[in-house]
């Protein structure tokens, strides 16, 4: 019998594949359900501080990106803490990511999946299933895509994102031509215009949350074709690309938006016709499946990381015929199914809310939705941390720039884990939850770490390939 350890296969996926597995970071889902928050948050100058942002995440960006040319493997920022902080910190490190890839991936996905299903086929098809069905079948459709070949979800995930940008770059160009209520106008731009109320550092705070799975297609390290070459290119575009499509959306707000057509919807029918409200209906839900088809991906190649060098169960590195991680894809999945039936229970399927532009935000199971976003964010921004540590001490010394992006990017991940605690970016008491669990998960990964068996905690990060 072999007792040759398993591996992905290799050789598969280019430069444009690992974008689009980064785009996974939901630009068009954030954009335009979140953007109008920021807008909020910021007093208005939501394009001035999306600018702010995508220049402290191009630092974080290039941490991730040195290390992805000095190793890579599928275990994205595992292999990277655990050659520069050691292999325990490096478990923790995993665990911690993990868990937050499948809170993204999972339930949170389904159920504002679920959402944006009842709504847009209910509208405008007649088709009223509940939104737990909805979920569930997006749950189907995304493990279905994931086990399928790396090659088919990619592929999806770019046309699905390509599907979801055109109609707001069209909504772009139509408010540019119309100037709006008030006329173009760089306002928005200028911190000096924040409306009372607003700040530009809540602004801040709230944005690099939006960031967050820019580093994703790390995770393909070992199915790409020239890792050192891909993997930091994608991961450096895709902080320009989502920074772009960010700054697009939020000057389309500022410019576009009044009483009568407060978001892009209203908007699109207003300067473009009935066809494109519906567009950007369905581009909101077509991102949603892309994200939830990427975060998957990744925390599906995390559990088989672990579980390849032994701390996790074995089992959990069976891979398919196509050697593809089945069983992480599985775990996923079933935390998925669980959860959507544990907010059913929770929620119900009572949709009904009260009138207004904000009425979707007003489901009362949007509030899991939520919970589980603050959950993955928080965690996340926690192996940032670990990170760019571990670059401080590997490398960010060599010179001037990777000192300063390591700089730079430890306020970032500080900045990202203080929005959870500071008034006015903090957790509504609705799902104020999502940072409890957040806390308790990190607490209960650090002890899982501590106590993990020698031998096994030796074996970590034992399968990336090193660069010389």
């Amino acid at each position: 019998m072999s007792t040759e350890a398993p591996r992905l296969a290799s050789g598969q996926l280019s430069t444009i594949d690992c974008v689009a597995q980064s785009l996974a970071v939901g630009p068009v889902f954030s954009g335009a359900l979140l953007g109008g928050i920021l807008a909020g948050l910021s007093g208005g100058v939501g394009t001035f501080v999306i600018v702010i942002t995508t220049i402290g995440l191009l630092a974080l960006g290039r941490v991730v990106s040195e290390f992805a040319k000095r190793y890579i493997g599928t275990g994205t920022v595992y292999e990277f803490i655990a050659r520069s902080l050691g292999k325990r910190a490096a478990v923790f490190a995993a665990g911690t990511y993990h868990a937050a890839a499948t809170a993204l991936a999972g339930p949170g996905i389904a159920i504002v999946g679920g959402l944006l299903a009842h709504s847009f086929f209910n509208d405008h098809l007649g088709l009223d299933l509940p939104w737990w069905v909805w979920a569930l079948l997006i749950a189907v459709l995304i493990f279905v895509l994931n086990v399928q070949g790396v090659q088919t979800s990619v592929k999806v995930q770019l046309a699905l994102i390509v599907l979801s940008v055109l109609p707001f770059l069209l909504l772009f160009v139509a408010v540019l031509a119309d100037g709006g209520p008030s006329g173009n106008s760089l306002s928005s731009l200028n911190p000096g215009n924040v409306a009372e109320g607003g700040s530009v550092f809540k602004g801040i705070l709230f944005a690099i949350l939006m960031f967050v799975g820019f580093e994703l297609s790390a995770a393909l390290g070992e199915e790409t074709k020239d890792p050192k070459r891909s993997i930091p290119r994608a991961v450096l575009s895709t902080v320009l690309i989502v920074g772009a499509f960010y700054v697009i959306t939020q000057y389309t707000l500022a410019v576009g938006s009044s009483a009568d057509f407060p978001d892009f919807a209203p908007m699109a029918e207003n300067l473009l016709g009935r066809w494109a409200s519906i567009w950007i209906e369905l581009a909101v839900l077509l991102d949603v499946i892309a994200v939830g088809i990427g975060f998957q991906l990744a925390a599906a190649r995390g559990v088989f990381s672990l579980a390849r060098d032994g701390v996790l169960p074995k089992s959990l590195a069976a891979t398919n015929k196509k050697q593809l991680p089945v069983a992480g894809s599985t775990v996923v999945f079933g935390l998925t199914v669980v959860l959507t039936l544990w907010a059913l229970i929770k929620y119900g399927t009572d949709l009904a809310d009260p009138a207004g532009p904000d009425a979707f935000f007003n489901y009362n199971v949007f509030n899991a939705f939520l919970g589980t976003t603050v959950v993955g964010g928080m965690l996340i921004c926690f192996v940032y941390l670990l990170v760019c540590l571990g670059a401080a001490k590997s490398f960010a010394r060599d010179n001037l720039v990777d000192a300063a992006a390591v700089l730079l990017g430890l306020a970032v991940c500080v900045l990202g884990i203080l929005a959870q605690f500071i008034d006015g970016t903090a957790p509504a008491p609705s799902y104020v939850w999502g940072r409890t669990f957040g806390i308790v998960m990190v607490v209960l990964v650090a002890i899982w770490a501590a106590v993990s068996k020698k031998d096994a905690v030796e074996r970590v990060a034992q399968h990336a390939m090193e660069h010389a």
